[in-house]
């Protein structure tokens, strides 16, 4: 039976399919001017007390696609993020995955494991994360704070639920949770994901954690990807795949860019303390290495400076309330991302993390063994890092059954059912499906309607409203049937169930 909870749910993983109507998908919204970056925002001494929130977004293969020689962009596809460069902490760091593998870049941020110790071609948390397991979130939610987690994509990819909820966080919004119309191509855009960062931290009145990471940019950079393209490139002696490439990238990094700025320009109208950091997880796969090559930004897989060139990703880390100065400019890998921000929020660690603070200032890149030496890396200091790594970790599953894992929710809870009307006219006799409004909250991509136990097709109107169309059959002599809506993921999986209202038919 076609629901429009499957459709939308395939739009998102069918990633080969270039024919979609790209009209079908909401504009971005606009961010507004920027912000005035010069200083910080004025804050009381009494806010100032308060432990800033920190928000963290992996934007998906986040790049700065200007770095490709021989090519002529109409504009700068990325100038807000240009800007912050300026004045805040900025630099790069040595992420261990390329056009893939987003998990493995996010357990190093979230946990101060590196994947280097981890087998090879692993994904950490499919393979390894089974058990609660300390993380920024189980840090920051023992000091007060609200931690969310914010995923565009699936709930069962990369077995993120309990990944999430193993990390110690309080609630997940995965793709179930979003709207039919926040697409943007054939991904969630990233407007979606800023409005829920915006929405998550005024829910609380205290200091909000919230990782989040987007979509709107994800592989495949086919030309026709998005409705339109607003940034033309052109470029001598390369080819008219690369120029599409090129141009399609430029666009996703484009609403990138938007969104960092939208959440920059609200922050800084907040008055609350706040440090948000933006970086990406791995430079895109432009059919993997091709445009990369046909620019000449590097000769080959055989580069000399191949690692340098295509595993460094671009970060910057933005607040609104420490005073302006020299800006940091940092060169580490993703492990030691944590403890940074520990540090410069101000917020107390924990031993490992505090061992990684001080491993970081003597070893702030770690890359692949065998370039060590390359690094100017000390192997007795990687050694000792693996060996605390190890030392941790294990003591993380010995603790295990002894560790609470908290309260946890899966989006905004159950759907809420609070009042049945009829759609449009019954006429009785006909076999015409009977169409059902349904109506309560909150109402996203997940959801479908059951009657008496059986799935009906189901439209989604609004965050508060559902259509559904009952057939005939369902209907039984007592003309009464049992409603019911479920949020389903594209498993069939149930992930929340809301009250069940009898309804009676009225004929006409």
């Amino acid at each position: 039976m076609a629901r429009f909870s499957r459709l939308a749910a395939a739009a998102a993983t069918l990633l080969l399919v270039l024919t979609f109507s790209a009209s079908e998908y909401s504009k971005p919204e606009d961010p507004g001017p920027p912000p005035d970056l010069s200083e910080p925002v004025a804050l009381t001494p009494e806010e100032l007390r308060k432990p800033p929130n920190i928000i963290i977004v992996l934007s998906e293969a986040f790049w700065d696609p200007t770095q490709l020689p021989g090519l002529q962009f109409s504009r700068d596809p990325i100038p807000f993020f240009h800007s912050l460069q300026q004045r805040f902490p900025h630099g790069t760091m040595l992420s261990p995955m390329f056009g893939g593998g987003t998990a493995n870049v996010e357990l190093e941020v979230l946990t101060g494991l590196s994947y280097r110790f981890f087998p090879p071609d692993s994904i950490v948390y499919e393979q390894f994360i089974k058990q609660p397991t300390p993380s920024l979130a189980t840090i920051l939610s023992a000091q007060g704070y609200k931690t969310t987690s914010i995923t565009p994509f699936h709930q069962w990819f990369f077995t993120s639920t309990d990944v999430y909820r193993y990390f110690g966080f309080s609630r997940y919004i995965p793709l179930e949770y979003f709207d039919p119309d926040e697409f943007v191509g054939p991904y969630m855009g990233d407007a979606a994901v800023a409005r829920r960062i915006i929405e998550e931290s005024g829910r609380s009145p205290g200091s909000d954690f919230i990782f989040a990471n987007t979509m709107e940019n994800h592989y495949h950079y086919f030309p026709g990807k998005f409705k339109r393209n607003t940034i033309d490139v052109k470029g001598k002696g390369v080819s008219a795949e690369t120029i599409g490439l090129t141009e399609t990238l430029a666009q996703g990094m484009s609403g990138a860019d938007r969104m960092l700025q939208g959440l920059v320009t609200h922050y800084s109208k907040v008055k609350e303390p706040t440090i948000i950091v933006f970086f990406g997880d791995h430079l895109p796969s432009l059919e993997k290495y091709n445009a990369y090559i046909d620019t000449g930004y590097i000769s080959g897989e055989d580069d000399p400076d191949f690692l340098e060139k295509m595993h460094n990703v671009p970060l910057v880390i933005w607040n609104n309330y420490l005073p302006r100065g020299q800006a940091d400019e940092l060169h580490i890998s993703p492990s030691f991302l944590g403890p940074y921000i520990l540090e410069m929020a101000g917020r107390e660690g924990s031993d490992y993390t505090d061992y990684l603070a001080g491993l970081s200032k003597k070893l702030p890149v770690l890359p692949p063994a065998q370039d060590y030496a390359r690094y100017g890396v000390d192997p007795a200091l990687a050694e000792e890092y693996a060996r605390r790594q190890a030392e941790h970790f294990a003591e993380a599953q010995r603790l295990a059954p002894q560790r609470s894992e908290g309260e946890f929710e899966l989006g905004y809870g159950p759907p809420r059912l609070e009042s049945i009307s009829a759609g449009g006219t019954d006429r009785g006799g006909n076999r015409d499906p009977l169409s059902l409004a349904l109506h309560g909250g909150r109402y996203g991509l997940g959801c479908t309607v059951f009657v008496d136990g059986q799935a009906v097709p189901t439209t989604w109107q609004s965050e508060s409203s559902l259509q559904a169309l009952v057939p005939r059959e369902l209907i039984g002599a007592t003309g009464s049937i049992a409603v019911q809506i479920k949020v389903l993921d594209s498993k069939e999986n149930v992930l929340g169930v809301s009250e069940t209202i009898s309804y009676a038919v009225q004929r006409y």
